[in-house]
């Protein structure tokens, strides 16, 4: 090694340790130009380790000395891209003082131009470009979250949107380094997001692997300041990354951040807050998942659709009430803010169903999943919310023609088979107008839950009431095609002559079924109607309970009668197995005819006498005492319950029913343009009802947009939105104001209680003090 060589080597290793005091004794006492020139298999130069170093004595001597400040190493690097590395401010402005140059690459192409003579420049080019190659010091100063040196460079006319070799600009690597603990970091890279939008970079720019954009990053780290100043300078927030599909709102959501999620919201419209990620989960979704509770709220007020499904069927309301601590109660929440009070002017209560109906769902959509995601009746409350039992009473009221048409048609099919039996067996009169009637009816009712099983297999092939309907349909057609009345000729008993021609024996039989079938479900139709509801509760819960006793003791029962047809077998009630089943069960209700069962002994002729008493003696005591109070206790017992949890299962089975003759009525069948107009507006006007009602209480609280809804139900809904608007009016400074409302809220409410005693369209004088108001209603009591 010469001379020159090993001062220019000492030279770099002394500033690479930081000793400036032995790099400036070698460069000034052996001064030589050679000095300045690039060392090493990197062509490192002694200004490029000074910039790192910031050392600006260094730069000083070298640049008087005629040094280069713009050269690069072998891959493109200079001093101006070491100092904004590390976030050196006052080199990089030294060196933006004194002509750096802004937009040096660091890349393969410095790399090549550093090889002489090659002829070769395009071998290796199809090989992986390591990620750093091709950026510039603006790239390095944002990455390392340098926001003085941002400006610097942008002050000095660096591109603030230069992109490297794969396309990446500064904006997309903000905040790459910063964790979002780190109040300092994210302060600097606010900063940094401040200077680059006000630069007019691209905002919405997206980076190559992720295909995510700044905002996303902004939403990531929490940055309330960055998440506005993107969105002002027009960041998109639905951009969808292509990993995962979540958009910058999904992100908010599932971070559990009220403001950032606020904000976003407030650059989109309603109908885009339920944009779905690559597994069709919504921001709701995510939300629910995470438990944030207040991201849940705000995102439903902003009109996020409780019904919407992920690609699993998984609703919003399932991941509420699967993740969140406390569903019922939050729910409640949602549902009182939606009924409020204005009080500008023509004074209303303003009840709006737009959670409970979103927009481009079945308006039971909503209800259905929270019946189907509650799994007890304490999480079923929330069907008594004032707004919920509103909303079904309305759709009720529109659906209920169907309803009453349906059982219309049952009543016409249970008389007409009914008055048809009695006239094919007593009389010889013609039966064609009612075996036409049967024909019709049964046709109607076959096709109508045929619909019913094709529109939602699952759900009505379990139905009871499904099977019961195709069976009383299908038997009803075969017995009106019957035109035979008669085959069977009987004779009197002196041989004289005919006495009468009767039906087949299979016919009567069919019949026999038919009448019962049809009329069970009659029943269970008329079981469907609000006020019925609880008796058909009871009803039911009563037989299954019975059941399940039964089949628990099933063989308690054959014993007995297996035994009693031993001991008895001389009695004609137990002369087979059958019979004998059917006389023991019947004998548990107490029917024991002890008499003829023991009538053998008074002449003698009985056996086994002493063990049929004891056995019979069990019996009494297992069977008809103990079993069957049993069954009694478990009844009953029951019926208390259910008393309590009555008006529930009542809304129940109505949110059931109503959404079931929804979907019908909503079916593509229906749609279609083979209807005649008339019933397709009929079909259209009853399918569903405003998502907002309002009721005034200006003058006389009875007074709404949909008259007839029930009392209790006005009633509820109006303290309801007394509450809210005190909790409104409690932050208010103005205490007269408050006096004078919460006056005319009680003279609303006494007018509401009083309607329950002087009726709906009662009216109270125009002056009626508040006092006489309650004389008044003392003395009606």
């Amino acid at each position: 090694m010469s001379a020159g060589e090993d001062d220019r080597s000492r030279l770099i290793a002394s500033i690479e340790n930081g000793d400036v005091e032995t790099a400036i004794r070698i460069f000034t006492e052996r001064f030589d130009k050679k000095l300045l020139k690039p060392v090493g298999v990197l062509y490192v130069t002694a200004v490029q380790l000074a910039a790192w170093q910031g050392e600006i004595e260094l730069l000083d001597l070298f640049y008087r000395s005629g040094a280069d400040i713009n050269a690069t190493d072998k891959i493109g690097r200079c001093a101006l891209f070491h100092a904004a590395h590390r976030g050196n401010y006052e080199v990089v402005n030294w060196l933006l003082e004194h002509g750096a140059y802004t937009e040096n690459r660091v890349g393969i192409e410095a790399c090549y131009k550093k090889i002489p003579g090659s002829s070769s420049l395009n071998i290796g080019r199809n090989l992986p470009t390591p990620e750093c190659w091709g950026r510039t010091a603006m790239h390095q100063a944002v990455k390392n979250n340098h926001p003085e040196v941002v400006r610097m460079l942008v002050n000095a006319g660096a591109d603030a949107n230069v992109r490297d070799d794969r396309g990446i600009t500064p904006l997309l690597l903000a905040g790459s380094k910063v964790e979002r603990e780190d109040s300092n970091e994210i302060s600097k890279y606010n900063c940094i997001i401040e200077i680059l939008v006000s630069a007019k970079v691209c905002i919405n720019v997206v980076h190559p692997d992720t295909g995510t954009t700044a905002l996303h990053s902004a939403v990531l780290l929490g940055s309330l300041l960055a998440t506005r100043r993107l969105l002002n300078g027009g960041a998109c927030p639905l951009y969808q990354c292509k990993s995962t599909g979540s958009t910058p709102l999904h992100l908010a959501a599932n971070a559990g951040n009220p403001e950032i999620l606020s904000i976003l919201l407030e650059s989109i419209s309603s109908h885009q807050i339920d944009i779905r990620d690559n597994i069709d989960r919504t921001p709701l979704h995510r939300a629910s998942y995470q438990g944030n509770s207040k991201c849940v709220e705000i995102l439903i007020d902003h009109g996020g659709n409780l019904a919407a499904k992920t690609g699993t069927g998984v609703t919003v309301i399932d991941a509420i009430f699967a993740h969140i601590p406390t569903p019922v109660l939050l729910l409640n929440d949602i549902l009182d803010s939606c009924v409020k009070m204005n009080c500008n002017g023509n004074s209303q209560i303003i009840v709006d169903f737009n959670v409970l109906a979103p927009k481009g769902e079945l308006q039971m959509g909503v209800v259905t999943s929270l019946i189907a995601a509650a799994s007890s009746v304490e999480q079923l409350t929330i069907l008594q919310h004032p707004l919920v039992e509103t909303f079904l009473w309305l759709k009720w009221s529109k659906l209920r023609i169907f309803f009453f048409t349906l059982v219309f048609i049952h009543a016409l099919l249970v008389l007409s088979l009914s008055g048809y039996s009695i006239t094919i067996q007593y009389h010889q009169t013609d039966c064609t107008p009612l075996r036409r009637i049967l024909a019709s009816c049964s046709t109607i009712i076959l096709l109508h839950y045929t619909i019913q099983v094709l529109m939602v297999p699952k759900y009505y092939l379990r139905q009871l009431e499904t099977w019961l309907s195709f069976a009383c349909s299908v038997i009803s057609f075969t017995i009106s095609m019957n035109e035979d009345r008669g085959t069977e000729i009987t004779t009197s008993p002196g041989g004289e002559g005919l006495n009468a021609r009767h039906p087949p024996q299979w016919v009567l039989h069919t019949i026999s079924l038919a009448i019962l079938v049809a009329w069970m479900q009659m029943m269970l139709l008329i079981g469907r109607l609000p006020m019925c509801g609880n008796y058909a509760l009871m009803f039911s819960t009563v037989l299954k309970n019975i059941l399940k006793v039964l089949l628990a003791f099933v063989c308690l029962i054959v014993g007995f009668a297996f035994s009693f047809a031993v001991l008895f077998h001389g009695n004609d009630q137990f002369r087979n197995s059958w019979r004998a089943v059917v006389k023991t069960v019947v004998m548990m209700m107490g029917e024991y005819e002890y008499g003829d069962l023991f009538s053998d002994e008074k002449n003698g002729s009985s056996f086994l006498t002493a063990t049929s008493r004891v056995v019979f003696l069990a019996f009494v005591m297992l069977a008809s005492i103990v079993l069957m109070n049993l069954m009694i206790g478990l009844a009953v017992n029951d019926i208390q319950g259910l008393e309590k949890e009555g008006h529930i299962r009542q809304l129940l089975k109505q949110a059931e029913f109503v959404g079931h003759l929804e979907r019908l009525t909503s079916h593509r069948i229906f749609r279609g343009n083979w209807l005649h107009p008339r019933l397709a507006r009929l079909l259209d006007s009853r399918r569903g009802i405003p998502t907002k009602i309002t009721f005034g209480y200006h003058k006389c609280y009875l007074h709404e947009s949909f008259p007839g809804i029930p009392s209790r139900l006005r009633e509820a809904l109006f303290l309801l939105a007394t509450e809210n608007s005190r909790r409104f009016e409690s932050g208010r400074e103005n205490n007269n104001d408050k006096v004078e409302l919460r006056t005319l809220l009680e003279q609303v409410l006494l007018q509401l209680r009083m309607s329950h005693t002087y009726g709906i369209g009662y009216k109270f004088p125009k002056h009626i003090g508040m006092k006489s108001q309650i004389d008044r209603r003392k003395s009606a009591i």
